[in-house]
């Protein structure tokens, strides 16, 4: 564990970050185990990331397992942040909805309905990934390790809507559209995906809190390689942009 710990806070993983497992749900245990050392030490629990929801990933490691990450307090940032292009080791970044817990969301039996009703917003978003582990990391350590989550950017929130793998994002680098991308049926629904993630969570007697945020899914993503600005659009509901100087 403590190697997992160490490679979150320097960005590189050593030898010994191994799950040493080929079971996924210990390889969850020991994210988790990760997460309440870093909590103990002084950070907090921003949020969760729902792993492997769309795209050619999807199913990977199994059909219908979408295995979840944390998101630090400390690591979760307003839109418009600048952070020094050295700070995160092979950095690359994807845009993502994020859903704002307005009430505490727990158990095995929350359908997306229900799982819908507990969010307060939607925000566009980032997520910062960082490449810790070697090329060849299995499965379990890739979990064990948070799925390469940095931390997230967020914009600003607006009202809950349906549909959104209809949305569309235009990803911009300084004033170059490099992408757009509407993922229609190759994205799970982000209120499934919040279900899956709460039942999850509950068998690990863990759940969701107000408050919390939850990042549902890339749409596409890119290295972060040189300085510079990027800003997503989301089609009705907003934009997100991070700096690296």
């Amino acid at each position: 564990m403590a190697a997992f710990v160490e490679a979150r806070r320097s960005g590189v993983a050593g030898p010994d970050a191994t799950a040493a497992t080929d079971d996924r749900h210990e390889a969850l245990d020991l994210q988790l185990a990760v997460l309440d050392r870093l909590v103990s030490a002084g950070d907090r629990l921003a949020g969760w990331k729902v792993g492997l929801t769309s795209g050619a990933r999807r199913d990977v490691m199994g059909e219908g397992f979408r295995p979840f990450g944390y998101l630090l307090q400390s690591r979760t940032l307003g839109s418009g942040a600048v952070l020094g292009h050295d700070r995160i080791g092979s950095c690359y970044l994807e845009p993502e909805l994020c859903l704002v817990l307005g009430a505490p969301l727990r158990g095995d039996d929350i359908d997306p309905a229900a799982a819908r009703s507990a969010v307060r917003a939607i925000a566009p978003a980032f997520e910062l990934n960082e490449r810790r582990l070697g090329a060849q990391a299995d499965d379990c350590t890739t979990i064990a390790d948070g799925l390469g989550n940095w931390g997230i950017v967020v914009g600003p929130e607006a009202p809950v809507r349906s549909a959104l793998t209809g949305t569309t994002v235009e990803l911009w680098h300084d004033d170059t559209l490099v992408a757009t991308r509407t993922p229609g049926d190759s994205m799970d629904d982000p209120f499934l995906s919040l279900s899956r993630l709460c039942a999850l969570l509950h068998r690990y007697g863990r759940g969701l809190e107000a408050g919390h945020h939850v990042i549902t899914g890339s749409f596409c993503n890119l290295d972060v390689r040189r300085p510079g600005t990027w800003r997503a659009g989301f089609s009705g509901i907003g934009d997100v942009t991070v700096r690296f100087t």
